[in-house]
């Protein structure tokens, strides 16, 4: 009798233990997990919390950082739906524009983030809102139209760490060029160059990273993106590692 007992005793134990182990876990391990690289495991945390706002916006985040947007935008827009007085609504909105940026659907981004723009004007996100759209103009040639947004950031947000890009945005230059290489030793940019001068007319662009310089070596000023396009495709086939900026 005291042996089965015994084994009832062990069987509710065990039992009880497991919903106790889900309920340790907070919101807070969610953050901590998220803040040291382990989108995987926030995620797993976050589906054995009870669902809110900020469950949601965590885990779109998280599948964000690993590249899954289509999970990411279900909780993201499960966010708005379910919570819409949230205070992580606008940033839910911004996320999910993101996640199309990220997938290179700029005209659907765009569209977003402009909505964003009327909804909230005054939002603390904004700068980042403006970077975007400055960026997907400078990506779709529209020169212009990326200088206005640089130019609001600049007036409006002067001390937003968004700032750092609008400087590289705006020594990129109104053209879109083709970058083949990218050296710290200043003599294997030379050699590149060398080489791509049989075809082509490429030059060295100095970028200081932290306490060094890279070398990155482009070719090209093209005024549209299809120009550019023919001339990467060339690169492409010939081996090089050619990417088009911006």
């Amino acid at each position: 009798m005291a042996s089965k007992m015994r084994i009832i005793s062990l069987v509710l134990v065990f039992i009880f233990s497991i919903p106790l182990a889900a309920y340790s876990l907070s919101i807070a391990d969610v953050h901590k997990e998220y803040i040291q690289g382990n989108y995987e495991e926030a995620i797993r945390i976050v589906k054995n919390l009870r669902e809110s706002d900020e469950t949601l916006y965590c885990s779109g985040l998280s599948h964000i950082k690993i590249g899954n947007y289509s999970k990411a935008r279900i909780s993201l827009r499960r966010l708005l739906r379910r919570f819409p007085e949230s205070s992580f609504y606008d940033p839910g909105m911004v996320k999910i524009a993101d996640t199309y940026f990220l997938q290179k659907d700029y005209s659907r981004a765009k569209e977003l983030y402009l909505e964003i723009e009327q909804r909230s004007p005054s939002g603390d996100f904004m700068p980042a809102v403006l970077l975007r759209l400055a960026q997907i103009a400078s990506r779709q040639g529209k020169w212009d139209e990326r200088s206005k947004y640089t130019r609001r950031i600049k007036s409006k947000y002067p001390k937003a760490s968004e700032m750092k890009f609008v400087k590289v945005l705006e020594a990129l230059g109104d053209f879109f060029t083709i970058q083949v290489g990218a050296f710290s030793v200043r003599k294997n940019a030379l050699l590149l160059v060398e080489e791509l001068n049989q075809e082509y007319s490429p030059y060295i662009v100095k970028e200081k990273k932290g306490s060094y310089l890279l070398y990155k070596v482009r070719v090209g000023r093209f005024k549209n993106r299809y120009d550019a396009q023919k001339v990467w495709s060339e690169l492409l086939n010939q081996g090089y590692p050619a990417r088009i900026y911006p």
